[in-house]
């Protein structure tokens, strides 16, 4: 994931942002610029469709829809 200045100011607006790091799947949060944390789950292994919205990044308000996110790219 691409960190642009929209992308950052959507981090502060949404809290979280899933998206990819060196290839696997990453969150931000607070705005930082680098990863709260990455998974150990390869990109290439998530389907096209899965692997192009990470790339641009998804956004979740709170840690209930984290937790949806996570459950849902993760398992």
């Amino acid at each position: 994931m691409k960190q642009h200045p929209t992308c950052l100011a959507a981090i502060l607006l949404f809290g979280f942002v899933l998206g990819t790091f060196k290839g696997y799947v990453a969150l931000w949060k607070d705005g930082r610029s680098e990863p709260f944390q990455i998974f150990p789950c390869p990109v290439d292994s998530l389907s096209e469709p899965d692997r192009e919205a990470l790339e641009q990044g998804i956004y979740a308000r709170s840690e209930i829809e984290l937790n949806q996110l996570l459950e849902d790219y993760l398992s």
